[in-house]
């Protein structure tokens, strides 16, 4: 099993974690994003998005996103399970999964970013202050959720979820302060 990754990618970092924890033999194939690998023909043959992860089996299947990565991994293989038992439980840990990944990841993605400065042209000041609204934004929607569902060592009980996947390396822009969600921590 091949993981194409890149070391400062969260999504990656997501499946990295997921694959570890199902202790799962994997080998990485590193893709250098700030190079411009990932727009190489040989990658987009893999994934044609252009992004990572992408998980490749030995039979040659490969799986983009990393959540539905996760899932697979989960539904796939042995060791801990990353969704609850039951279905109300499932669908919870999926809806916090898929607000972060959904609406706080894009916002904090270099290349969201990088296009707010160019060609849009705005300057730093602006592009912090509009990434700051809206993962602020994500953070507040998420926080009840936590609060209301929380039971446990992680979001839903003691064993890691999807969301907690999902959060990992959460905003990682440099110089930019989040400011505090007491249940989320940084």
């Amino acid at each position: 099993m091949k993981l194409y990754t890149y070391f400062r990618s969260s999504s990656s970092y997501r499946v990295r974690i997921a694959l570890n924890l199902k202790g799962v033999d994997w080998e990485p194939a590193f893709v250098h994003l700030p190079k411009g690998e990932q727009r190489d023909a040989a990658y987009l043959a893999a994934n044609p998005q252009g992004l990572v992860p992408a998980l490749e089996e030995d039979d040659g299947l490969v799986l983009t996103q990393s959540l539905a990565i996760i899932e697979y991994l989960d539904e796939t293989r042995s060791g801990p399970s990353f969704l609850p038992k039951d279905a109300a439980g499932r669908a919870l840990v999926r809806a916090m999964a898929q607000v972060i990944a959904c609406e706080i990841h894009p916002i904090n993605n270099l290349r969201i970013l990088k296009y707010l400065k160019n060609p849009l042209g705005h300057d730093q000041a602006v592009v912090d202050d509009w990434y700051r609204h809206w993962v602020q934004e994500g953070f507040d929607a998420l926080e009840p959720l936590v609060a209301r569902h929380s039971n446990g060592r992680y979001c839903f009980g003691d064993q890691p979820h999807w969301r907690i996947f999902a959060l990992c390396r959460r905003c990682g822009t440099p110089g930019v302060s989040i400011p505090i969600c007491p249940l989320i921590p940084p």
